[in-house]
């Protein structure tokens, strides 16, 4: 699954938020040295109860919008997103 998502680090806790037609993900690393890339991936593996190895950050390594390919059934990343959005 293709997800696009934009991630704001530098954030008091981490959050997954839904807004009008895509993810945003809040992280508490900041964006210094690729930190908060690794800390995306682990937190979504946590999230999503796969492996970190399931999930690539394609596109947008420097940048605050990022493509993910996420190894794992569509309709149960979108339904646990949803959820955890909800919290």
């Amino acid at each position: 699954m293709i997800l696009h998502v934009k991630v704001k680090p530098n954030q008091r806790f981490n959050k997954i938020e839904k807004t009008q037609d895509s993810w945003q993900i809040r992280l508490h690393a900041p964006a210094i040295d690729g930190k908060a890339n690794d800390h995306l991936i682990t937190y979504l593996a946590e999230v999503l109860q796969i492996s970190k190895s399931s999930i690539q950050i394609t596109k947008g390594l420097t940048s605050r919008f990022k493509t993910l390919s996420i190894f794992a059934d569509a309709d149960f990343i979108i339904d646990i997103l949803e959820n955890e959005a909800k919290k």
